[in-house]
Parts: C-alpha cells; structure tokens; sequence
C-alpha cells in the first residue's frame, strides 16, 4: 500500500466496516488518487551566509547549490522566489552557486566533484573578474563571478523530499528515528518524524521534541554554523541510551544512506572512506576516532578467551612463522634468524567497529593493543626463554572475515559492529633470534642438517592454548648460504610428532599429545662442500700423491725422498689441525678427519717404505761380494777410485711392492669412501 501498488483490506483489521467516526469527515479515494504526488522541485531559500555555510547548508540537506542553463531557468528560480517570498527585502538579488575557478582562472568547476561545467547560463560580458573574483552567483540575467567574500544567500534545489535519519538515539523503532525537512518561514527549518519526534528552533536554541507528550529531549549546544544536520553535541533533558539528564550526548542528523558516512558538517562520503588514511571529508572529520576495538567493562587481559562453563575449551591459536634470513654457524652449531611471527586467535569477549576489507586499515592502536590478551611464546632451544608478543614494536589488526552483526544505533558515528567470534586477531613481531641446533657430522662434509625452532604458546596455563592445523612457515630469504643450501617452505603444517627425522621441506611439526602448545618450525640444511673439495680434499690428495710419487725418485737420493715425504707429512699435519679447528669437537670421527687421517697414515707409511728401502741399499753396498759390478769406471775424486755397484734384486723387489701396496691401498680407500658419502 505504501508503494501505492495494491490496495489491501487489510491483514486484521478491515477499514470498510466497524468503525466509529468521531468528528471526523470521510470520503472515498481511489488508490491512484491518493497516491498521486505534487511533481516539481522543491526549494530552500536562506538568507545571506558565507560561502562555507552557504556549502555546508545545501550539501548538510542532501542536495547542492544550484547552476542554471539557460535564462529560462533563472526566471523561473525569480518568479518561484517572488510567489514564496513576496517580501524582497528578506534577500538581495545574489545567491550562491556551486562553481569556481579558484584552482585555475576561468575554468569554472563544481565545487562538490570538481567537475568542469562548461554548460552554464552567463551573463552577457561575465565572467569578467580578475583572479580575486573567483565564485559564481546566480542574479536576474544569468551567472556572474564575483569575489568569495562576499555574503550572498543561499538556494538549495530538490527533486523529491529528502528524508533525514537521526542516529544515536537507541530508538528501536524504525519510524522514530525518520525526518523530513520543511520550510515554513524564509530561511527557517523544521524536521518533522515519521513518529513522535521533530527537531525544530524554538527561541535561538534547537530542540529535540517528542510531539506527542510534549516533552523536550534534547537541546543542540551552540555551534558555529546554528543549523543541526550533521554530526552535534546535544545536552539532554531525557534519559537516552541509558545517559541521564543533563549529560551531553552526539547525536547525527543525516541524509546519508547506510552504505554512505556522514561527515561532522553532514556531506556524504562512501562509507569504506572511513579511516582509511586519507582525508576524504571537507572538515576531515572521517580520519576521527578511528578506534575499531571495544572491550567490556568486564574484559581482564590476564584470561584467556575460552568458552564459559567448559572445562575442556583450549584456545585455538594459527602460527605464521615468515622468515626472512638465516645464519648458521657450525663450530658452534647455532642458528642466528630474521623473522616475523604472526599469531591469529578469536576473541569472542570482543567487538569491531567499522572494519575494512583491507586488513592493512584494520590496525588496532597501541593504546588498545596493549590491553588485550594474548599468548607469551616461550622460545625453548634458546639463551632467553620468553618473548612477548604485545610491545610498541608489534602490530595488531583483525581480519574482516564475517559480516558486521549490527548497526550501533547507540553511536553517532555510524559504527557497524563486528563480533569477535568470527573475526580474528591478529599480532605480529619481528624477532632476530639465536638458537642452538644438534648437528650430526659424521658425514662432513658432505652432510645434510637440520636445525629446529622450537616454540611453546604460553599464557597462564599452557593446557589451555594449543596450535591450530592452519599454521604456516615461509622463507622469503635466499635458499644459498655460506655453508648450506636452504629448501624453502611448503606452507602447510605437517601433523609428526617431534622426533621426526630426515631432511625435507622447511615445515611446522606438531602434534605430540601431552604438549599441545608447542610446535617446532624444522629448517632442513644441505651442506655446500664445494669450499672443503677446494681447500681441505683437492691439496690433501695432492700431497698424497706427491707423497706416493716419491717411491720413484732414484734410491741413491734418500735425503730428497726422505725431505719431500716428511714435508707432506708435515702439510697434512697443518691441514689436518686447521680443518679441527674449524669444526665442533666431537668424540666420533667425521667424513674429512678419516679422509685426513688416512692421508697422514699413508704419508707415514711411504716414509716407513723409503727407510726400509734405504736400510737393503746401505747394506747391500756394505758387501760387494753379494753384487756383481757391471762397470769399472775411473773417476777423479781426491785422487780415489769409485766403483758402482748393482745392488741385488731384494731391493727391486721391495720398492715395487711398496709402489704396488700403496696404489692398491689409496685406490680401494677412495672407493670405499667415495661409496660410504653416496
């Protein structure tokens, strides 16, 4: 019926019969009748004003100042002026306009788009001002510019009557909280409810009434613009919202719709313009009290949010661990780490105001964040234990992941109210932490490590908290270190106990029973062995070689094979004591001190070898009549004859089987070894 397409009888109660007229005549309407509306536009005159009352007054109605097109539109403005208000002398013959050319001279724009209007009605010779005259007003013959300083009055143009909703008053009825705007005398206004209350001026001082009791409710404080559409300090003379009389209260008197904010001057602005870390008001109204968090008078920091009345409610608690860079030091075997924790729980006691789809203008203020609750992680494996999540360094925001549940009509300011139990909070740290790692280096170096975080979630009791499937781990650093090669993380949490084992994916491991609240966050380590091939096996293996090559030098030149064995051994020795010094002492022998040690053992032999070798020869030159002399040769020597003598096949013997046995030695070794590392 109100949409004026059916005409019911009615759902209770029949309007054709059963009613008793009491003074009060009737007759018969049809529904085309009744429903049919006065077409035409609606107009608001003022008296003279500044430029920003003459805005804020059009713009607070729901509407704009006006521009005309043609000369026909301002002799219809005139003659509509002249039917309403006879009496010229309640306004001279300016009225603002919304165009002006203050950005750039004689490119006129609206004042509230900031469009360039290029269709408007000039006077003839107009616009002819100078940079001063820069606002445009509307006279008999058309559009003139002027200077902004002037005061002129002000027109404000409708198609339809504007309908006006006060908030803040915790009305429960819809009705009681709907206005219309009317003028009955020039430059007045008077809001009339679709219920009880009207909002009209009654001696200098607007009033909040309820018409039917005739009871005043509110009185609007003084402003400096004395009109009350937007966002006004109101003293109460009727209990409101539970706030007694004579306390002061805001209300909102707006023609915004609830997809739009209403700024404190009441122009509209979209609503996800609220706090979003830019002015979008004129008054810059919209970046205030942006605090998006409400706690009850009730809330204690120290209890955990768990569900009343049971004993077996944990707190369910989403780790995200995004590391960004990762120091290992073996000799110490500690990993030094950059990273971030991010922590997600619901807190149920909570409520949201106004939150954004964009997490980032979702932040919660220090002031707030350190009021709430939230787990300590205890850092296990190192020097300082526990850590704190809430310190001014932190950040804390929620996530929208629901919608709002309401509409606070409590507030002036338009607040959506989100509940804690389907929006998160979220807490986020940077850390740069050391921990200590067991590393197994019985196959340095060609081994592959890992090293854990381990992490317990802790606040009061740690039965109460425990860590939720949809944790994550990310590294966003480089996967090359110094020593080793990093796998990077999948993201998704793998359900092992903690003494899982082997190298793969960086992940989060949780789920021993009896310990619920901790995870560990295992960095898998391939160790780079390019640095030991070139500095520690490549020189090694040369030496032994150089060692080995020695059993063919002459045997008539012991001191050379004797010097360059012995300085092998003594290369090796060095080598062997720098490559220790570089690595954790460990009771177990590890991959390079047996590739070491053999290297020095098998020096030592060669030179065992060359001992005896030149032990046969002495002795064979000892005693001639065991050789047989091929050559007779005379020589000067201090007057002396040298004879040189073939020392038996004993010797021969023995330098090939020290050739042979080393060979076969060094060569099965290196099998064995090269075996043992694949």
């Amino acid at each position: 019926m109100a949409a004026c397409k059916t005409n019911p009888r009615g759902n209770y109660i029949s309007w054709d019969a059963g009613w008793t007229l009491q003074q009060a005549s009737s007759f018969e309407m049809t529904l085309e009748d009744l429903c049919k509306q006065d077409t035409g536009k609606i107009f608001f005159w003022f008296p003279r004003v500044m430029e920003e009352t003459a805005l804020y007054i059009c713009e607070a109605l729901g509407t704009h100042l006006p521009t005309v097109k043609s000369l026909e539109e301002v002799n219809f403005l005139y003659n509509i002026l002249d039917k309403r208000w006879p009496d010229s002398e309640k306004c001279p013959l300016y009225y603002w306009s919304d165009l002006n050319d203050k950005k750039d001279e004689n490119v006129w724009v609206r004042g509230y788009d900031g469009h360039i209007d290029n269709e408007t009605y000039w006077s003839p010779d107009e616009p002819n001002g100078f940079r001063y005259e820069n606002c445009a007003f509307i006279r008999q013959n058309g559009m003139i510019d002027d200077d902004c300083a002037w005061e002129r009055c002000a027109m404000c143009v409708f198609t339809e009557p504007q309908r006006f909703i006060m908030r803040g008053t915790c009305e429960q009825e819809i009705r009681n909280t709907y206005f219309v705007a009317y003028q009955e005398e020039f430059g007045s206004l008077v809001f009339r409810g679709y219920g009880a209350y009207h909002i009209a001026k009654d001696n200098g001082t607007w009033l909040y009434t309820d018409a039917v009791r005739d009871l005043v409710i509110a009185s609007m404080e003084e402003h400096e613009i004395d009109y009350p559409m937007g966002r006004r300090w109101w003293k109460l003379q009727q209990e409101v919202c539970g706030i007694g009389e004579g306390e002061r209260k805001r209300l909102l008197l707006t023609p915004c719709n609830d997809t739009q904010y209403t700024c404190d001057d009441g122009t509209c602005i979209a609503h996800h313009y609220r706090c979003d870390l830019k002015y979008d008001c004129r008054d810059r109204s919209d970046e205030l009290e942006c605090d998006i968090i409400s706690f009850p008078r009730d809330y204690h920091k120290h209890l955990p949010p768990r569900i009343p009345r049971d004993d077996k409610s944990n707190v369910p608690v989403v780790v995200h661990v995004i590391i960004k860079s990762i120091g290992i030091l073996t000799a110490e075997m500690t990993m030094t780490l950059s990273y971030e924790l991010e922590m997600h729980w619901f807190d149920g006691r909570l409520e949201y105001f106004n939150l954004k789809r964009n997490e980032s203008l979702n932040t919660i203020m220090v002031e707030s964040m350190m009021r709430l609750w939230s787990p300590i992680v205890r850092l296990l494996n190192t020097d300082t234990i526990d850590k704190t999540l809430l310190e001014e360094d932190a950040t804390a925001m929620v996530k929208r992941l629901a919608r709002p549940l309401r509409r606070d009509d409590g507030a002036a300011g338009e607040v959506d109210v989100y509940s804690g139990e389907e929006n998160p909070v979220s807490v986020s740290r940077k850390y740069s932490t050391t921990y200590t790692c067991n590393f197994d280096l019985t196959l340095y170096p060609f081994d592959d490590q890992h090293c854990d975080m381990h992490l317990q979630i802790v606040s009061g009791q740690v039965a109460f908290l425990e860590v939720h499937p949809n944790s994550t781990v990310v590294y966003l650093g480089s996967t090359t270190l110094n020593e080793y090669t990093v796998i990077r993380a999948t993201g998704v949490i793998s359900l092992n106990v903690f003494e899982e084992t082997g190298i793969g994916d960086m992940k989060l491991i949780y789920g021993a029973p009896q310990e619920p609240s901790e995870v560990r966050v295992r960095i898998p380590l391939i160790r780079l062995y390019g640095y030991s091939i070139l500095n520690i096996y490549i020189p090694s293996l040369i030496l032994l070689v150089i060692s080995y090559l020695t059993l063919f030098f002459r045997k008539s030149f012991f001191d050379s094979r004797i010097m360059a064995t012995l300085t092998a051994l003594l290369v090796l020795a060095t080598l062997f004591a720098q490559a220790s010094s570089s690595l954790p002492m460990t009771s177990y022998f590890k991959m390079v001190d047996i590739w070491l040690l053999f290297c020095v053992v098998m020096t030592f032999l060669i030179i065992i070898f060359h001992l005896l070798i030149d032990n046969f020869l002495s002795r064979e030159q000892r005693q001639p009549t065991k050789v047989t002399p091929i050559a007779f040769e005379k020589e000067k020597f201090f007057g002396s004859r040298v004879f040189k003598w073939v020392p038996d096949l004993a010797v021969d013997k023995l330098e090939l089987t020290a050739k042979v046995t080393v060979c076969v030695i060094d060569v099965v070794f290196i099998i064995v070894y090269v075996a043992c590392i694949l």
